[in-house]
């Protein structure tokens, strides 16, 4: 069933006319693309069967090194199939009408009037998701020079799209289980939620995320949370406090780009989960004192940490996100985490957190 018709934004750039949609064609140039062979993988991404193809040897190994964790025997009938190539290793070229500039540093959203097609514009490729057939298609001009976010977090703004619409939200946070409980940990970039999130997985707890997650409002109140990739991204200048992780760490290909990537499941592939229940929040900090420490945060701090940043970032910001967030911190336990100095204590004081809960 066709998705409810969006409402409609004040900026026009935003509409997405008829003639603007190149779905079919993105899909007969994939299917020339695809003609010599593609990589076929499929995933349980938020208890959904996704079936995935994808041509080119280096852009099949990025993403499919991204969902790695979540990989399952073909199903049937997948909820959702993405079809995606590499125009330099294919020799087949996309959508140029509508294609960016490489020269482009933006990311362009754009929503057909009734809301059945979304199409994402970026520096070097394009992709679509017809809400309606459950289905994404898209095209990256060079595998070898994709952006941080598109490596480390395949079709996440088009995939926060789809997962919408079935009740599951993105949110801009980690999330890590401790003896079985999901911890959330909130904030503003630069906060500290992928230093707590890969201190946790360091030191020994399972990792679900440090900077995309999905959330779930269950019927019976509760919140479940959803791993989406097996990656990380830290900051090139922030990485020496991870020694291990050095050797592993993937270099940006542009200026302005001041972290590295991280394929995780090549690191701790028994520690990676995909689902977890949420039973407390923690918003870290960074404090000029050697010590780790915790103590009980209010309700609105724990939503002027997660609301703002999730909320915006979601291709369509809408009040029901900003209210399942709202309900969440109202039943969740929220804490502050004082990061000091010695970050070996970060595991420890976020096990004696969910051990107290």
């Amino acid at each position: 069933m066709l998705p409810q018709k969006q409402s409609r934004t004040e900026n026009t750039n935003q509409i997405l006319s008829h003639d603007e949609i190149p779905f079919d064609r993105m899909r007969e140039a994939f299917a020339r693309a695809a003609g010599n062979g593609f990589t076929h993988r499929q995933y349980l991404v938020a208890g959904y069967a996704i079936d995935l193809q994808i041509v080119g040897e280096q852009l099949a190994d990025q993403v499919t090194r991204a969902f790695a964790h979540l990989e399952v025997a073909d199903t049937e009938y997948p909820a959702l199939a993405i079809e995606i190539w590499d125009e330099e290793a294919a020799g087949v070229a996309g959508h140029r009408e509508w294609a960016p500039q490489p020269e482009s540093a933006l990311i362009m959203m754009k929503a057909s009037e009734d809301g059945r097609f979304v199409c994402e514009r970026r520096p070097l490729g394009i992709a679509l998701l017809d809400r309606s057939a459950h289905r994404i298609v898209g095209c990256t001009r060079s595998a070898g020079q994709r952006y941080l976010d598109e490596r480390a977090r395949p079709f996440h703004r088009l995939l926060s799209t789809w997962l919408n619409d079935r009740g599951i939200q993105f949110v801009h946070a980690g999330l890590v289980s401790v003896q079985g409980r999901g911890i959330l940990f909130g904030g503003h970039g630069g906060a500290g939620k992928s230093t707590s999130s890969i201190a946790c997985l360091s030191g020994g707890h399972q990792y679900l995320g440090d900077d995309f997650i999905g959330l779930e409002h269950l019927d019976d109140g509760s919140f479940r949370g959803y791993g989406f990739f097996a990656t990380c991204l830290l900051e090139l200048d922030h990485m020496n406090r991870f020694a291990e992780l050095l050797p592993y760490a993937l270099l940006p290909n542009h200026a302005g780009e001041d972290k590295a990537v991280f394929y995780l499941s090549d690191l701790f592939p028994d520690a990676m989960r995909h689902k977890t229940q949420i039973e407390a929040i923690a918003l870290p900090r960074v404090v000029d004192r050697e010590e780790t420490f915790i103590e009980r945060a209010s309700k609105a701090d724990a939503l002027l940490a997660l609301a703002p940043t999730s909320v915006m970032l979601l291709p369509a910001p809408t009040a029901e996100a900003f209210h399942v967030l709202a309900q969440l911190v109202d039943c969740i336990p929220s804490y502050r985490l004082h990061l000091g100095r010695d970050i070996d204590r970060i595991p420890e004081a976020v096990c004696e957190l969910a051990a107290g809960l």
